[in-house]
């Protein structure tokens, strides 16, 4: 696998027009052009945001990539798949709808969105892999049908995983439901009554509804809990508990293991566009919150482990200190 990385520097908060020029340039340079051919699909992997999030990629910054593959000669279409939480990325159609009002439409990107996952995100097939957790993993089952991929993230905190970019998109992006589900099932959290206000957030977020009032504080039945950590993201209290030295470092191993299978399944024709820009504390699910750096630049490659271990140093060169210091301190991203 060729290692070679990538680099373009970003001004503070420059305008997606003027990026996108530049952006275009970086394509050419780093050989977008000779990875797929003439009438190849290729599948562009991006981030919508949640309803409420702002700091997603601009889709002027995703149209320049788009361009270049039109440009060849190839099929490129936007791809995701659904979450396992509430929200207006459940299921494809609220996905697709909400992609549109966020300016990822036709009219604008011109090229179709395709979910790899189906309806539902039950559309799956089975990849053979050589992994510690796992020798099968679940993903979108429209992935294994493509000649290549291109893959956009956004690098951001992430409050399991200490930061989220690259194999996270991939990783846990591009699983199916059920891969999702796999992953998160390491997730164990729990209710500290102290904390808990009874202010019933968890409860109205909790996608399985197997959180319930007890004597006045949430309680969580953990033979039906899935793991997804939504009751930590809508919590303000502090009161749900992981123990996260053992949990964050077992989900950080199977997000990898899922992203090994994807890889695989597309025989490993895939570029990686890292975007180290508003760089929030949580990831473009959520809110995302403020910026936590400033705008550094974009990290591009076909090593998904290069790309990401430029992305992780060129956060620290920048800043002076690792990105979860100034997200999630008690998580460790490099277990």
């Amino acid at each position: 696998m060729d290692q070679e990385v990538f680099f373009l520097p970003v001004k503070q908060k420059e305008d997606p027009a003027s990026l996108a020029k530049r952006l275009r340039a970086l394509c050419d340079s780093s050989r977008l052009g000779s990875l797929f051919k003439k009438d190849d699909f290729i599948g562009v992997k991006t981030h919508f945001g949640e309803h409420g999030n702002t700091t997603f990629i601009h889709p002027l910054l995703v149209k320049a990539i788009v361009d270049r593959l039109l440009y060849m000669g190839a099929r490129p279409f936007l791809t995701e798949t659904s979450t396992l939480y509430r929200g207006r990325r459940t299921n494809a159609y609220d996905h697709i709808c909400l992609a549109q009002e966020h300016g990822f439409g036709f009219d604008r990107m011109r090229i179709p969105i395709i979910m790899a996952d189906g309806l539902y995100g039950d559309s799956e097939i089975g990849i053979e892999i050589e992994g510690k957790h796992f020798k099968r993993v679940n993903i979108a089952s429209e992935i294994a049908k493509l000649q290549g991929l291109v893959i956009i993230s956004h690098l951001t905190g992430h409050m399991a995983a200490g930061f989220g970019c690259a194999i996270k998109n991939v990783g846990m992006g591009l699983a199916s439901r059920k891969g999702k589900l796999k992953q998160h099932s390491v997730m164990s959290p729990e209710i500290s009554a102290h904390r808990c206000t009874a202010c019933g957030m968890c409860i109205e977020w909790c996608p399985k509804d197997t959180i319930s009032m007890e004597n006045g504080k949430a309680f969580i039945h953990k033979e039906n809990c899935i793991g997804c950590g939504e009751c930590l993201a809508v919590c303000s209290y502090g009161a749900v508990l992981y123990d996260w030295k053992r949990e964050s470092g077992a989900l950080q191993e199977m997000m990898a293991e899922h992203a090994a299978g994807v890889i695989k399944a597309v025989q490993g024709n895939i570029i990686y566009f890292n975007f180290l820009i508003q760089i929030t504390k949580d990831c473009d699910c959520q809110n995302g919150g403020k910026n936590v750096s400033r705008d550094i630049g974009i990290v591009v490659g076909r090593d998904i482990v290069a790309v990401e271990k430029a992305t992780y140093d060129l956060f620290l060169q920048v800043n002076g200190k690792p990105i979860q210091e100034y997200t999630y301190p008690h998580v460790d991203p490099l277990l």
